[in-house]
């Protein structure tokens, strides 16, 4: 017999005195190992109706316990097979999760159960929700794993997944398999929020943050339209505060505007819709043809304004202008530049070569006034 424990209920008295009958009764599988073959009926051995099975850890705390309707054994009394499970989880003796499922199994001496069918855990501290049609909970690992058409739930995020394995100890939760995951907010109609997508997702509910090793692609949503997309090879984001930061082959596609940008790193402040970029970037304005580059840079979503500094070049590709300088502040609903510092503008027609301290104007039809300090004009005719 396994070394779990047996409390029998709905008047089945005397546990041990059935326990002695089982030699009377139709004993099941011959398998050694006490696995249930694919496709094959488990013949049933010991048979018990309305039990609680427990496992206590080597200090008396409970690991588990789990309710079934009817429970039964395998011949060499090493597998339990339950109908109906319904029971807790416990972590140093105290209950972590809530579970059911349509079937159970408690195999290696209690040390592992498996649930099959409309599984649902609750964490009872943590208020996660988790659904899934396998699990698998070893309580020595501390690890607890979702499969099979995983749906989750908190007061943080909501997701969707291949694979959940839960770390409780660690507060951590690592999602895998066509992760879907997306922040919750109390009115999503007026209220802007965020879907996260990834190969592999690990989530620190009590840090509240997001970690993926793996290419990640975030959306902000708001009146459930996609305003803004940021994709990267890796990332961390931050739900407390509102804080995503991409590294390696970063884009960012600003939808409202509209706007390109590519880079290796992105730091994006969702709530004060502020973006900071540390390394060379690239924008681009499909619709106006305009490409601007430099070595960092800060864009202001709210306000459609961009910051950039450090060898800028913007380019009007319509007329094939170009300008550089030290800082360039873009006005992008307005189509308007300013740059300071060192700046040279050249056209090709007219032919036109300027250079002074300060320029403002727009690339997009030529339109640029130079000023400031020393203004050397070069005009070369047609």
């Amino acid at each position: 017999m396994a070394r779990w424990r047996q409390l029998i209920l709905g008047g089945l008295a005397i546990a041990a005195l059935v326990v002695g009958l089982s030699s009377l009764l139709t004993q099941g599988p011959r398998s050694g190992d006490g696995t249930t073959p694919v496709g094959e009926e488990v013949e049933p051995g010991l048979t018990l109706r309305d039990v609680t099975l427990e496992q206590p850890d080597d200090q008396g705390r409970l690991l588990w316990r789990v309710k079934g309707s009817e429970v039964t054994y395998s011949a060499n009394q090493q597998v339990a097979f339950i109908t109906r499970p319904d029971g807790e989880l416990f972590q140093d003796g105290e209950p972590i999760y809530e579970v059911i499922a349509d079937t159970g199994e408690v195999r290696e001496n209690g040390s592992v159960i498996l649930l099959r069918g409309n599984i649902v855990a609750t964490g009872i501290k943590n208020g996660a929700i988790l659904r899934g049609n396998e699990m698998e909970w070893r309580p020595q690992d501390d690890m607890l794993i979702m499969r099979d058409q995983i749906t989750g739930t908190h007061p943080q995020l909501r997701a969707t997944a291949g694979e959940a394995r839960v770390f409780n100890r660690e507060n951590r939760m690592e999602l895998a398999g066509n992760v879907v995951a997306s922040t919750v907010v109390e009115n999503p109609q007026t209220t802007p929020w965020l879907k996260l997508q990834a190969q592999e997702l690990v989530w620190f509910w009590q840090e509240e943050r997001i970690d993926s090793a793996q290419p990640l692609r975030v959306e902000q949503f708001k009146q459930n339209a996609i305003t803004d997309v940021v994709t990267g090879q890796q990332g961390t984001v931050n739900l407390a505060d509102q804080l995503v930061q991409l590294r390696g082959q970063v884009a960012m596609q600003m939808l409202e505007m509209p706007l390109t940008m590519t880079s290796e790193a992105l730091d994006w402040q969702v709530a004060e819709e502020q973006v900071t970029v540390n390394q060379p970037l690239t924008l681009v304005h499909p619709e106006n043809r305009i490409r601007v580059t430099a070595r960092q840079g800060r864009m202001d979503l709210a306000q459609e304004q961009i910051f950039l500094s450090q060898e800028v070049v913007a380019v009007g590709e319509e007329n094939q202008a170009r300008m550089t300088s030290d800082r360039l502040t873009w006005d992008v609903n307005a189509q308007q530049v300013v740059a300071e510092g060192r700046v040279n503008y050249r056209q090709v027609n007219p032919s036109v070569n300027l250079n002074g301290a300060r320029a403002v104007g727009r690339l997009d039809d030529q339109t640029i006034v130079v000023d400031g300090g020393r203004v050397v004009t070069e005009i070369v005719p047609n």
